[in-house]
This record gives C-alpha cells, structure tokens and sequence, in this order.
C-alpha cells in the first residue's frame, strides 16, 4: 500500500545493513591502488589574468541510489588511503560513550571512497523509492535545476585556473527569456509577460535553455538587490587539465537536490554538505556537454542528520543517526584529519551527473519556498508513483491513485525525451 510507514522500512533496511556488515560484499583482493583520478594541474602558464571565457551547464542524470558494483566504483580515493581492514584506515571506528559503534569500512576499487552510496543509500532507496525519479523529474522540469557556472576559462583544454558557481535555478525555460518574467503573485514559476497566465514551457534540454537563478545565492549589491556578479560562496581553485574540469570545492559546499515542488506533503530536498570535496567532469569536444560528472566529498554525521527531515525521514533522530549510520562512517570530516588517529565522523560520497550547456537569464525574483515535508499533519505516506516503480511490477494505477499523484504521473510524461527516467546507469571517469 501507498500508505506504508516510511520509518519502519528505513529500520529493516538498517537492520540489513547492519547484519551485512560481517559479510562485506566487496573483495579487497579487487582493490587496486591506482591514482585518485584528480588529474595534476596545468602549469601556470596555462592561465592569464585576461581569461574571460564562460560556460553554463545544468546538471542531469543525476545517480543517487547506484547499485552494489557501481557503488563500488564511483568516487575518487578522497583520503589517499586504500582501506582494507582497520591497519589501513584513516581514521578510528566512532566510539560514543566509550562503546564502539563503528568498523573499519572497505574501500570500493582503486581506494574509491564512497561509503555513502554502499552503506546508507540502500536503506535510503527502501525508504524513499522514487527519490531519484523525483529528483531527476523536479529538475528535468527546471525546478530546482542545478547549475554549475564556470568563469575565467581561457577556452583551451588546459587552464590553471578558472572559477565556478554551484548554484541552483528557481525555474528554466527553451523559451527567448526575453519573452517571460515571474508573476507578483506567483514568483516562482515562468510566464509568458504578453500573456501572464500562459505559462511559459519548461528547458528542452538540448542547449538552448535559459536559466534564472535562486537570488538566495548571491550578496546584495549597494542598490540592496541580489546581484549575479557577487555570489556568496564562488569556487576560486578550479583547473581544466586535458579537458577534464577539476573544482576542490570550498568546505560546506552544498549540492541542493530538490525532489518536488511543495504540491504533494512528500515533496522534500536532499541537501548534500561536504568538506574537502571535488566537483570533476570532461568537457565534450563540442563544449556543449558535461561527461561523466562526480560530486565528491565528505558528509558529517550532523549535517546527515539534518538532510534526513528535509528529504522526509522524519522519526529518526540524531541520537538515532549516529548510533546505527555511524558504524558506517568512514572518513574523517576534514582531511586535515587523515591518518591523525581521528574518529570517523563523516561519510565518504560519490554522485555522478551529466550536464548540458545553457545560458544564464537573470535572477529570479524570489527563492523556492524551502521544502518541510515533516512538518505534514498525519503519517507521511511512501510515494511509490515513478517509472521506477512501475517498471518493477507496481501498478501505475495503485501508486497513482490520489489526484495529487495523478498530476505527478502525467509531469513525468509530459518531459522531453532527452530526460530519461529510470536515469541510465552512468558512464564512470576513468
């Protein structure tokens, strides 16, 4: 039933996980120890002060719940450590009160570090099985959409330095932007400003779309407006080296996955923290795509705890989080930590993505209100209505069944084709 507690299928996937924890499914004797695939950075030459090129991807095919093989190998070697038994590790199995709750965590192959994707996002996906579905859907719709902004690129295939913006849009649209505007009474959503309640068509993906940023992104220029020219938390340590993008990510880097638009109360966001991160992709030869993307870092036990109420797990609490999710923390939350005999606070992470180019419109006028599905009068439901679901036997009529849902349904179909959903299995950096 549609109506399954959300709680008590996240407790038996714990329950899972925890006693497979004995068994580890991953071979050591498959690791290898080969480079971290961060490529070295290009000489300084490479890089002038008069660099002035931009490009604007929005991000897709966005990969949250990989199976156990390609968990296995998405991710970067983020502690410079291949971890095979506790000798190996970074850091110290987490110890709360004087009881050891962790384990050593084994590394996936090549010392990819990804505990996040092998250990959690299993119980997470038993939990909330539309999840990808609805982020790949929100964004496909440009709700949302994550926008990777990329500044002071020389245009060669190798830059020593250039600067980025993660940022997120509060709508996009494959119309002219000279053609559309927000509504006072609607300052979300696109509209055509000749015919205000015509709304305008979502991205098209394929190139050409326009893009309004979330406001919320970026300072207050002296006029007191949000201004694109001051963002909040720019990316200053970027490099292209051989047409591969490399961003070490400043800590607290976000990386914001709205999985709704506030219609249904299960509509949430999936709000990744991390430290001592990277943001890696290449660049296609016609410049117009972003190929074998990965979002990488650390993600504390805390800043886990408090994604989970925002993504609608809502009778887990902390204490709850970093007793049973902390034997599988695996990493220490800053690198500075590494090989200090530090606990193991954090979980290593790995997310793909692809991207293809657009155009920066504007700013939007406001910010998305935030999602709070937890904050929902009543037992929040298990939205099972995605093609996921519907391609694993469930009936499209059965998990479709309340007009909420229905409108839902009719939004996946209603996407361009090049918006694929169940997202493909992605092509991995090499």
């Amino acid at each position: 039933m549609w109506m399954e507690r959300r709680g008590v299928l996240l407790a038996l996937g714990l329950c899972t996980l925890s006693f497979m924890l004995g068994c580890n499914v991953y071979d050591p004797s498959l690791i290898e120890q080969t480079n971290s695939l961060v490529p070295s950075r290009p000489a300084p030459s490479t890089s002038t002060a008069q660099d002035s090129d931009t490009l604007v991807f929005a991000l897709k095919d966005i990969f949250v719940n990989p199976s156990a093989d390609d968990a296995a190998n998405t991710g970067i070697d983020l502690d410079a450590m291949v971890t095979a038994s506790r000798e190996g590790a970074s850091c110290e199995p987490l110890t709360i009160d004087g009881e050891l709750v962790g384990q050593p965590v084994i590394d996936g192959s090549r010392g990819v570090d990804n505990s996040l994707a092998i250990n959690l996002l299993p119980a997470v996906g038993a939990t909330l099985p539309c999840l990808e579905d609805n982020i790949a859907l929100t964004q496909g719709r440009g709700v949302g959409t994550v926008v990777l902004w990329i500044r002071d690129w020389n245009g060669m295939q190798d830059d020593a330095s250039i600067s980025a913006l993660l940022t997120t849009s509060v709508d996009g649209t494959r119309e002219d932007p000279a053609l559309v505007g927000f509504r006072t009474q609607d300052p979300y959503s696109l509209v055509y400003l000749s015919e205000p309640t015509r709304a305008a068509p979502g991205p098209a993906w394929e190139s050409e779309d326009s893009w309004f940023l979330d406001p919320v992104d970026f300072e207050l220029d002296s006029d007191g407006v949000p201004s694109l020219q001051l963002p909040k938390r720019e990316q200053l340590d970027g490099y292209v080296a051989e047409g591969r993008l490399v961003i070490p990510l400043t800590d607290r880097t976000e990386f914001k996955l709205i999985a709704g638009d506030g219609i249904l109360e299960t509509d949430g966001a999936m709000v990744v923290v991390v430290n001592g991160g990277f943001l890696i992709a290449d660049l296609s030869d016609d410049r117009g795509r972003l190929e074998r993307g990965l979002f990488a870092g650390r993600f504390s036990i805390e800043d886990l705890a408090a994604a989970t109420p925002k993504i609608g797990i809502c009778d887990v609490s902390a204490s709850i989080i970093e007793n049973l999710f902390g034997q599988f923390a695996d990493i220490h939350r800053s690198p500075s930590g590494d090989g200090m005999g530090l606990p193991c606070d954090a979980f290593s992470m790995g997310i793909t993505f692809t991207g293809m180019r657009g155009r920066i419109a504007g700013l939007a006028s406001s910010s998305r209100p935030t999602l709070q599905p937890c904050e929902a009068d009543g037992e929040l439901g298990v939205d099972r209505c995605c093609p996921s679901q519907w391609l694993s036997g469930e009936s499209r009529a059965d998990t479709c069944s309340t007009l909420g849902l229905a409108a839902k349904a009719a939004r996946f179909d209603a996407l361009p084709a090049t918006i694929e959903i169940p997202i493909p299995a992605p092509e991995l950096l090499e």
